[in-house]
C-alpha cells in the first residue's frame, strides 16, 4: 500500500511539474526588478516554425539596385548640395583612456605545439594576395581586426564565439565581449555578459510579420531590431568569465533614429551623457571612450531601434556574435543590404564566418545541391554586403541520431555529404572553408564530446565545454597561419640580409679592384718619373 501511495505521489508530481512547465508558456512577458522575462518555450528547438516564420529566398537583383541607390546617394552629392544632415558618429569622449599597445605576436608565442593536429583552413581565393592572407597578416602585425561571426543556435549565448574570442584575443590584443544585442523577444542566456532590458518591442527577423511593415527593412546580420520609445532601457555589464572582458575602453552602441530622439548613455551607473539624434534612416553609432564595466541606455524622448552595442578595448581582435536561432542562414536575405553595408563602412569587418547546416540534416541524405546553391547565394550577398572582407565557411559539425529499434545513438550519416556541398559552395565562389566535423573528430567525434560532458544528451548540440574545443581547434589554425606569416617574414627578412650582405661584398671588391687597377695603371708612371730624376734627388 505504501509503494502504491509512493507512486501515485511521482505521478501526481510529475504531472503537476509538467503542468507548470507548459503554463509557464502561456505567462505573458513581465519586467522584474528591470529585468524582462519572457515566456518559457522549452520546445523552441524542435517544433516546426510558428506561425510568421519565413524562409527567405535570394533576391540579388533588389541587393544589387539596394547598394546602387546608396552608392548614386554618396556620389551625387557635392559640397556644393550637401545637406545639414547630422554626423553618422555621435562622439563622447568621457575619459582619456591609457594609450593602446599593439599585440605584435612573436614567432615563438606562435609555434603550434605537437600534441594537436592542425585542422587547415582551404583558401579557395585566387588573387595574388587573397583576402584571407590580408586578414592573416593585419593580425600578423598587431592590427586590428573584426570578425562577424554569423551561425544558428550551435553558437547561440556566445558558445564557441566567447572563447574563440579570448584565443584570439590573448594572442593578438583586444579586450571586451563585443557584440551584443539590445533585446531579443525570447528568453536566453550568454555567460559572458549581463544583460537587462525593459520598455523595447523586439523582433526576430526569421518572423518579420510580427513587426510594424516599417520597421522590416531595417534589419541587420545581427537578427533582432528593438524599437523603444521614452522610458525603454537597456543596460550591459561585463563579466570576469574570461581573461579580457572584466573591462573594456571603448563602446559602440548602433541604432536608427527615423525621428528626433534623445538618449542618454551612462557609464557604470554614474557618469551621464545625454545625445540628441535628428532624424535621418541612416544607421548611427554612439561611439564612447572611457574604461567602464557597465555600460548603459535610456530613451529620453522619441523613439529609437536600436539593434544593440559593442563593448570593446582601444584595439586588437572583435568578435561579433550573431547568432540567430533556427536560421540556416537563408535569413541574411531578409536583412537590409544597406543597413549591412553601413554597418560594414562603420566597422570595418576583416572576416564574416558563415556557420549553417546543422538543421537541414537529414538521416542518410546524401543530395544537398539545393542547399549547396543556396549557400553560394549566401556568399553572394555576404560578398555584396561586406566588401573586401574574407569569408570562411564553416563545415557542419558531427551530429548522431537514436536508432528507433535498438535505442541507441549511431552517425546521422549526412554529416560528410553536407560538408562536401559546403565546401564546393566555397570552392566556387572562390572563399575559405574550415572542416568543423574533422576537427570535432580528433578529440573522438560527438560519442566522446557527449561522454566528456562537452554537448548535450541530443547528440546534436555542444555546450560551452564542447564550444570551447571548435574554438580552440580554429584559433589553432588561425594562429598556425599567422605563424607561417612569420616565419616567410623572418625568412625574407633574413634572405634580404644576405643579399644586403652580398651586395656589400660586391661593391667593396669592386672598390678594392678599382683601387688596386689604378695602382697598376700610376706604378709605371711613378717609376718612369722616379727614373728622371738625378740620382741625388729622392
Amino acid at each position: 500500500m505504501k509503494q502504491r501511495n509512493s507512486t501515485l505521489r511521482a505521478w501526481f508530481l510529475t504531472l503537476f511539474v509538467t503542468m507548470g512547465i507548459i503554463g509557464a508558456g502561456f505567462i505573458p512577458a513581465a519586467e522584474i526588478f528591470g529585468i524582462t522575462l519572457q515566456p518559457v518555450d522549452i520546445l523552441s528547438d524542435i517544433k516546426e516554425p510558428s506561425e510568421g516564420a519565413v524562409e527567405y529566398e535570394a533576391d540579388i537583383e533588389r541587393l544589387e539596385m539596394e547598394l546602387a541607390a546608396l552608392s548614386e546617394v554618396g556620389d551625387s552629392i557635392t559640397i556644393d548640395t550637401l545637406p545639414e544632415l547630422p554626423p553618422v558618429r555621435y562622439e563622447w569622449l568621457a575619459k582619456e583612456s591609457a594609450n593602446y599597445e599593439r599585440r605584435v605576436p612573436t614567432i615563438d608565442e606562435l609555434k603550434p605545439d605537437t600534441i594537436h593536429r592542425v585542422i587547415a583552413i582551404e583558401d579557395f581565393d585566387t588573387l595574388s594576395t587573397t583576402r584571407f592572407e590580408r586578414l592573416v597578416e593585419k593580425l600578423a602585425s598587431g592590427e586590428d581586426v573584426r570578425i562577424a561571426f554569423m551561425g544558428d543556435s550551435f553558437v547561440e549565448g556566445d558558445i564557441l564565439t566567447s572563447d574563440l574570442r579570448s584565443e584570439l584575443q590573448q594572442s593578438f590584443g583586444g579586450r571586451g565581449v563585443d557584440f551584443v544585442p539590445c533585446d531579443i523577444p525570447f528568453a536566453t542566456a550568454r555567460r559572458s555578459i549581463k544583460r537587462s532590458a525593459s520598455g523595447w518591442s523586439s523582433y526576430s527577423v526569421m518572423k518579420p510579420k510580427s513587426a510594424p511593415e516599417s520597421l522590416r527593412d531595417l534589419f541587420f546580420i545581427s537578427g533582432y531590431i528593438s524599437e523603444g520609445k521614452a522610458g525603454a532601457k537597456v543596460r550591459w555589464q561585463s563579466t570576469d568569465i574570461f581573461p579580457t572582458i572584466d573591462s573594456c575602453s571603448r563602446a559602440r552602441i548602433l541604432l536608427v533614429s527615423r525621428d528626433t530622439s534623445r538618449v542618454v548613455v551612462t557609464l557604470n551607473d554614474t557618469l551621464s551623457h545625454e545625445v540628441e539624434i535628428a532624424g535621418d534612416e541612416r544607421l548611427r553609432e554612439i561611439y564612447i571612450e572611457a574604461p567602464y564595466k557597465s555600460l548603459s541606455m535610456r530613451v529620453a524622448e522619441g523613439s529609437v531601434v536600436c539593434y544593440g552595442a559593442s563593448l570593446e578595448g582601444d584595439g586588437g581582435v572583435v568578435v561579433d556574435n550573431f547568432s540567430v536561432r533556427s536560421n540556416n542562414g537563408h535569413a541574411i536575405f531578409g536583412t537590409g543590404a544597406q543597413i549591412n553595408r553601413q554597418a560594414h563602412d562603420m566597422l570595418s569587418y576583416d572576416l564574416v564566418v558563415l556557420q549553417y547546416g546543422l538543421n537541414i540534416m537529414m538521416p542518410g541524405q546524401r543530395n544537398f545541391s539545393k542547399y549547396r546553391d543556396q549557400l553560394r547565394d549566401m556568399i553572394a550577398y555576404t560578398e555584396r554586403c561586406f566588401p573586401n572582407a574574407a569569408i570562411l565557411v564553416l563545415g557542419v559539425s558531427d551530429r548522431w541520431i537514436k536508432d528507433e529499434e535498438t535505442g541507441r545513438f549511431k552517425p546521422i550519416g549526412s554529416v560528410d555529404a553536407l560538408t562536401r556541398h559546403q565546401r564546393a559552395a566555397a570552392d566556387s565562389c572562390r572563399v575559405a572553408f574550415w572542416n568543423t566535423s574533422e576537427a570535432m573528430a580528433e578529440y573522438g567525434g560527438m560519442p566522446a564530446f557527449v561522454r566528456n560532458g562537452w554537448a548535450a544528451g541530443d547528440y546534436t548540440h555542444l555546450n560551452y565545454a564542447g564550444g570551447r574545443r571548435i574554438a580552440e581547434a580554429l584559433a589553432r589554425t588561425i594562429r598556425k597561419s599567422v605563424y607561417d606569416c612569420l616565419v616567410e617574414r623572418e625568412e625574407e627578412r633574413q634572405r634580404e640580409e644576405q643579399r644586403r650582405m652580398e651586395e656589400e661584398l660586391i661593391r667593396q671588391m669592386r672598390i678594392d679592384l678599382n683601387i688596386a687597377n689604378q695602382r697598376e695603371a700610376v706604378t709605371p708612371i711613378i717609376n718612369a718619373i722616379k727614373d728622371s730624376l738625378p740620382a741625388d734627388v729622392e
